[in-house]
C-alpha cells in the first residue's frame, strides 16, 4: 500500500519527545513522514535537541507561528503533561490531526475541553498508550476476549518501580501534582488504559488511599540538586546526571533559561505527589479491580491476576538487579492459564526489539506508516479512551483528598 507522505511538527523537545518521536521520524519513518518543525518554550533545549539529532530543524517558541509557517498535517504533543490540553485543543481547532504522548492531560476540566474540541473537529486525536503494543498485554487481552477463563470477574494489578526508576519521578517536574497529576496519571494512565482495554467497560467508581512515605519530607538531609549536594557520600539516591551528554544538552544547558532542575533532590519538601497507591475500581460491567503502585521498591516488576467464572490467568514479570540475582532472586516473565480439571497452560511471550519490549517501534509503525484513509485499529487509543484513563487518575486524587468513593463518569460534568 502506498502511504501519502505527511508533514509533522513536534511540541516538546525533552528526552521522550526527541527519542520516541523526532529521531524515528527523521530515520525509520522518513519515507512516510517529514518532520518540518519543533516547538519548545526553551530555545536552549531546542538547540540541545538538534545537537543530539545532528540535524538543524526549523525551531519555534511560538506554537501558532509554527503551524502557520510549516502547515503540518499532524501535531505530535510530547510536552509537560499539564500543557498537553492547550496544544491539543489549539491544534484541533487549526484543523490538524493530533498525536499525544500519554497521558492525554491531567485534569477533568482538561478532559472536557479536549472532548469538546474533538467533537467539533473532523480530525483525529490519538494517544500513544504503548502498553497496548506490549506482547504480554496483547496476550492477556486475547485470553479475556476468548473467555479462556470464562466471564471476567476480578483483576489485581500490582506495579513496582525500583529506587532508580521510581526515584527519578521525584527528581523531575513530575514530582508536583500541578505538573503531572501525580503518578496516578503520569505513570498509571498506562495501566488504567490497559485495564479498560482488557475489561471492555468504563470505570464506574474509585476508592483510593495513598501517601508519600520515602521521598519528599521523609529524610533529615536534603539539598538543591544532586550535582551540588553536601550529602552525596551517604545519600542512596545520588546520581550525577550532569555528566551524561544527552541530559547535559537537553536539560543542564537549558537550565539557565527556565530554572528547571533535571537532578532535583528527591527529598525536596515541596514534593506533593504520592509514592505509593492502593486503589479499588468498580467497572460498569461489574468487574472489580485492585490496583497498587510502589515507586520505592527493591526491584521492578508487574504482576497481574485475573479470575473468571471458569478459571484464572496469572502474569508476572520482574527485573532483578545483578547483585540481587546473586541471592537467588530470578528475573523473568511468565504467563499461565489455570482452569480446574485441565492441565495448567503456560503461555509463551516473545519480546520484540526496541524500547519497551518492542512496543514503541510497533506503535510508531501504526501511527506514522499507516495510511490515514484506514480507520485506526484497536491498539491506537482514541481521545475518548484516553480520557477514561485520565479520569481514573483524577478520581484517585479526589478519593485520597476526601477519603470517599468517587463516581468516575460524574467527572465529565464537574470536578
Amino acid at each position: 500500500m502506498i502511504v501519502t507522505k505527511k508533514k509533522y511538527v513536534l511540541v516538546g523537545t525533552g528526552g521522550r519527545g526527541v527519542g520516541m518521536f523526532a529521531r524515528p521520524l527523521l530515520t525509520t519513518h522518513a519515507a512516510n513522514a517529514d518532520l518540518v518543525g519543533v516547538f519548545d518554550p526553551n530555545p536552549k533545549r531546542m538547540e540541545g535537541a538538534q545537537a543530539w539529532l545532528g540535524r538543524q530543524l526549523l525551531a519555534f517558541n511560538d506554537f501558532d507561528k509554527m503551524l502557520a509557517d510549516t502547515q503540518p498535517d499532524c501535531v505530535v504533543v510530547a510536552s509537560r503533561d499539564c500543557t498537553h490540553a492547550d496544544y491539543v485543543v489549539r491544534g484541533l481547532k487549526a484543523g490538524k490531526r493530533i498525536y499525544v504522548e500519554k497521558p492525554l492531560c491531567t485534569t477533568a476540566k482538561q478532559c472536557r475541553e479536549i472532548l469538546a474540541a474533538a467533537r467539533e473537529s473532523k480530525n483525529l486525536c490519538l494517544v500513544t498508550h504503548n502498553m497496548r503494543y506490549d506482547l504480554a498485554c496483547i496476550s492477556i487481552r486475547s485470553i479475556v476476549q476468548q473467555e479462556r477463563i470464562g466471564r471476567l470477574l476480578f483483576v489485581q494489578l500490582h506495579e513496582t518501580l525500583d529506587r532508580s526508576h521510581g526515584a527519578d519521578y521525584f527528581r523531575r517536574w513530575h514530582r508536583n501534582l500541578a505538573n503531572s497529576g501525580g503518578l496516578q496519571i503520569h505513570k498509571a494512565s498506562h495501566h488504567f488504559d490497559m485495564l479498560n482495554w482488557w475489561i471492555g467497560s468504563k470505570p464506574a467508581t474509585v476508592r483510593a488511599q495513598g501517601g508519600l512515605h520515602v521521598y519528599g519530607k521523609n529524610n533529615p538531609y536534603r539539598g538543591r540538586c544532586c550535582r551540588d549536594c553536601q550529602h552525596t557520600k551517604h545519600c542512596p539516591f545520588f546520581v550525577d546526571y550532569s555528566k551524561i551528554d544527552v541530559y547535559k544538552k537537553l536539560y543542564f544547558d537549558a537550565e539557565a533559561v527556565d530554572g528547571y532542575l533535571r537532578d532535583g533532590c528527591v527529598f525536596d519538601p515541596s514534593i506533593d505527589i504520592q509514592d505509593q497507591l492502593s486503589v479499588h475500581i468498580r467497572y460498569e460491567n461489574g468487574v472489580d479491580v485492585n490496583y497498587s503502585l510502589l515507586a520505592h521498591a527493591a526491584y521492578e516488576g508487574m504482576n497481574v491476576t485475573m479470575d473468571g467464572t471458569l478459571g484464572r490467568m496469572e502474569h508476572s514479570s520482574s527485573y532483578i538487579p545483578t547483585e540481587m540475582a546473586a541471592y537467588g532472586l530470578i528475573a523473568g516473565e511468565k504467563q499461565r492459564v489455570i482452569v480446574p480439571g485441565y492441565p495448567v497452560l503456560d503461555v509463551p511471550i516473545n519480546r520484540g526489539d526496541g524500547d519497551h519490549g518492542g512496543a514503541d517501534p510497533s506503535l510508531r509503525a501504526d501511527f506514522f506508516d499507516r495510511d490515514w484513509s484506514l480507520a485506526p485499529n484497536s491498539q491506537m487509543a482514541s481521545v475518548d479512551q484516553a480520557v477514561q484513563a485520565v479520569l481514573i487518575g483524577v478520581a484517585i486524587t479526589k478519593s485520597i483528598q476526601t477519603g470517599g468513593t468517587v463516581n468516575v463518569q460524574d467527572l465529565l460534568n464537574h470536578d
